[in-house]
């Protein structure tokens, strides 16, 4: 993993167990049901949690947004607080319906790759980026935990 300058403090995210505990199968469905909980359909545009299955080895890796303390990705937005907002959590998160696209959010992201999905389209008003927001309006938390068939996800408030 790389990273650009910024704070290594983060916030509460999802994380991955060590492959001491459980490792990832690579079936992806962390993927499958977080895009079917935000958007109803399926596709790799549509996810905000994603499935490196590597090349050199059968362990797959996960990855989603670690919801940094000094939040670079929300900063950068020139719509914060409409587009990208902060809870009073901490999870920052996107209201798609005034994301107009312009991908800084994605380019601030101090991760490589970026924990910030981008929708491509022909039709510019249906570039939007997404990103997690630990199912903040899902009681059970978030769903990529709880429909993980190897139980290889739980939430850290750690960096």
């Amino acid at each position: 993993m790389v990273e650009k300058q910024a704070s290594r403090i983060l916030g509460r995210h999802v994380v991955q167990s060590p492959p001491e505990v459980s490792f990832c199968a690579g079936c992806r469905a962390c993927e499958i049901v977080c895009s079917l909980l935000h958007d109803g359909v399926v596709g790799p545009y549509y996810k905000r949690i994603f499935v490196d299955k590597g090349t050199r080895s059968m362990v797959s890796t996960v990855y989603s947004c670690q919801h940094c303390a000094d939040h670079p990705c929300y900063l950068a937005c020139p719509r914060k607080d409409q587009a990208m907002c902060l809870d009073e959590n901490g999870i920052v998160y996107i209201q798609e319906e005034y994301c107009n696209g312009c991908k800084r959010c994605v380019k601030a992201c101090v991760f490589d790759p970026p924990r910030i999905n981008y929708v491509q389209s022909k039709d510019k008003s249906k570039r939007k980026a997404k990103k997690c927001d630990l199912c903040r309006n899902r009681p059970e938390g978030p769903a990529c935990i709880e429909f993980c068939q190897v139980s290889c996800l739980s939430l850290s408030d750690q960096g």
